[in-house]
């Protein structure tokens, strides 16, 4: 695999996000662990981190968890901070959506959900911050809705809430 070999490439302990746009490589909602392997091996000594919103099976889990452990952090994306919370027993890191009004740090039935410092100040970046590709943090990060869907997102965060 050509991107692969790109990443093996970067150098050691190089940050870098897969799928901006988009998911982990799969078939309809099931992770190709496969290729997820191979990105895993092309991350090693290096800070990749991605997000993924594919359904909470035991099979995409077990895959999951294979990559956080092996270096390569995947964040369970859930649509607001009442997914959050449920998806938080899974023991692997949790990114959500947050309202607009959200507080920075709040939380919720014993679950610490932190904004993102990015969002917070024009003086961190994704680059400064990393939080993401740490799978190892003891809390949710979440992100408000943000560019030209910001009313139509803000409505996905607020459900369930």
């Amino acid at each position: 695999m050509r991107f692969c070999d790109e990443i093996k490439t970067l150098p050691k302990g190089q940050l870098w996000r897969y799928a901006q746009a988009g998911d982990l490589i799969g078939y309809g909602d099931k992770i190709d662990v496969s290729a997820l392997k191979l990105l895993v091996r092309a991350n090693k000594n290096k800070r990749g981190f991605t997000y993924t919103h594919k359904p909470h099976t035991d099979y995409n889990l077990a895959a999951i968890r294979a990559a956080n452990n092996n270096g390569f952090t995947v964040n369970l994306s859930t649509d607001n901070t009442s997914e959050a919370v449920r998806v938080v027993k899974y023991g692997l890191p949790v990114v959500t959506l947050l309202p607009l009004d959200a507080p920075n740090d709040q939380k919720i039935d014993g679950v610490r959900i932190v904004a993102c410092p990015a969002q917070k100040s024009d003086r961190v970046s994704c680059a400064t911050c990393a939080l993401c590709a740490d799978s190892e943090r003891p809390y949710v990060i979440g992100f408000r809705a943000h560019g030209s869907r910001k009313k139509k997102v803000n409505k996905i965060a607020l459900s369930n809430i």
